[in-house]
């Protein structure tokens, strides 16, 4: 608590979004940071989340924007189950199916989902669901220029009637008393992003740059913008594209999305944090790779994970890069583009899908055709589980342990992906004389791009 007081009284951005503060004269939570004059230590409640701060009665602060804060997961706890259905909703999955087929895509039951919730954060899930639509909600409103009332349907709110009892209830105010358009000079909507800890955009550009698609992305000094498809539970197909440009002022992207139903606005949100590693807490991951003392000297400051949009595409990229450069590699993917991609725009196409890779004709890439099997019954595999449990991918012929680590590694979905049959990790390994990859978990996706960086 002490840690928090000082951080409080320093306005210390390094705590940004890891507690709130709440003032019981004002009945208002700000962040750490809030540039309004600092309250007396008597009157301060400190909460770990927003969600906490709300539960007792407080409302967001107008100035620091508690909703804009950078997410922090320090709070959830360690258990992973609460984790993983925490991201789903924050990825909006609850707001195209109802609690029961929620659960069971956790497999889970509501009941032990409900405890959970209760022993971890203090809430039930329908609350915790109803505060992230709210942030989500009034972040659009402070920052966009969207229609009130795509913004409910974009939150996840079926009713404007609903939409404007929760904000009434929860944060005392109308949203048209919210609403605050930031300036526009760009179609699209805007939002910022923020993020902890330092962030090495150039790291980032590089690994991008090297190993660009042009008809799906485009890579610059400090933006990276590219098309997207989304298929929702229902299976409805959301297309779209993106424009993230790195703010290291702010410690932020200014992102820019256009995207064809704003109904799953807060499911392409969450993905784009993902392909841009928004969320790690960097300075949590760095201090225990450190601890390797031979490892510790490799490290790259702020250095994230570069993800691809879903697994399907991670799983195509590696496929197509076994035992090859990633020069190879990635002009393989690119005529793959080329010629099953859907066009999109005058400036972009859609990465295949899996229907169209099962049905295709591959003879047009220069491969053997042993490989190019393999790509199929890969594709076969995704169009059957949705990517759903990855690990089953091994059973599949042509894909070994450094396909799946890989696949692992740059969709994203695991921070402890370790391809160590990889030629560069072995090299690595050997120059460095590092023994002990088993002490880089959890976080040995991190430490394999170290590895890659370093040589």
């Amino acid at each position: 608590m002490n840690a928090y007081q000082q951080a409080r009284k320093a306005r210390d951005a390094r705590y940004d979004g890891k507690f709130f503060v709440a003032v019981k004269t004002t009945k208002i939570y700000c962040r750490p940071i809030c540039p309004a004059p600092s309250p007396k230590e008597s009157n301060v409640l400190y909460f770990d989340s927003a969600i906490a701060a709300q539960e007792a009665g407080f409302r967001p602060c107008r100035r620091c924007r508690p909703e804009s804060a950078p997410q922090s997961a320090a709070w959830i706890g360690t258990q992973a189950v609460l984790k993983r259905a925490i991201r789903k909703i924050q990825a909006g999955e609850l707001n195209h199916c109802d609690m029961a087929s929620f659960c069971e895509n956790l497999g889970i039951s509501e009941r032990y989902l409900r405890k959970l919730f209760q022993d971890y954060i203090g809430t039930s899930p329908q609350k915790y669901l109803n505060h992230v639509r709210l942030m989500f909600a009034k972040q659009l409103l402070h920052q966009t220029k969207m229609p009130i009332t795509d913004i409910a349907f974009s939150a996840g709110f079926n009713s404007i009637r609903r939409f404007n009892d929760a904000f009434k209830k929860n944060i005392k105010l109308t949203p048209s008393e919210i609403r605050n358009y930031a300036p526009c000079t760009q179609s699209g909507i805007q939002l910022k992003l923020n993020y902890h800890g330092s962030y090495n955009w150039p790291l980032m550009h590089d690994f991008l740059k090297q190993r660009e698609i042009p008809e799906i992305e485009k890579v610059e000094a400090n933006r990276y913008q590219r098309s997207f498809r989304l298929v929702a539970e229902n299976q409805k197909s959301v297309i779209g594209k993106f424009k993230a440009t790195h703010n290291a002022k702010q410690k932020a992207f200014d992102l820019v999305i256009e995207l064809n139903d704003v109904n799953y606005l807060m499911s392409v949100v969450a993905q784009i944090r993902r392909v841009l590693d928004i969320d790690a807490n960097i300075e949590q991951i760095e201090q225990h790779l450190s601890q390797d003392s031979r490892l510790k000297p490799l490290l790259k400051q702020g250095l994230r994970l570069p993800a691809c949009w879903d697994s399907f595409e991670a799983g195509v990229k590696a496929i197509l890069g076994q035992q090859v450069s990633v020069k190879a590699a990635y002009g393989h993917t690119r005529k793959l583009t080329q010629k099953l991609g859907e066009t999109y725009c005058a400036d972009y196409h859609l990465f295949p899908t899996a229907e169209k890779v099962t049905k295709a004709d591959l003879s047009f890439l220069k491969m053997p055709n042993s490989r190019k099997q393999t790509l199929k019954t890969f594709a076969r595999w995704y169009l059957s589980t949705q990517g759903q449990n990855l690990a089953t991918i091994l059973d599949l012929k042509g894909i070994g342990p450094w396909t799946y680590e890989y696949i692992k590694l740059r969709s994203g979905q695991d921070a402890d992906a370790f391809p160590e049959k990889d030629l560069g990790i072995i090299k690595a390994m050997q120059k460095y004389q590092l023994t002990q990859p088993e002490q880089w978990q959890p976080w040995r996706s991190y430490a394999t791009l170290h590895l890659w960086n370093s040589l």
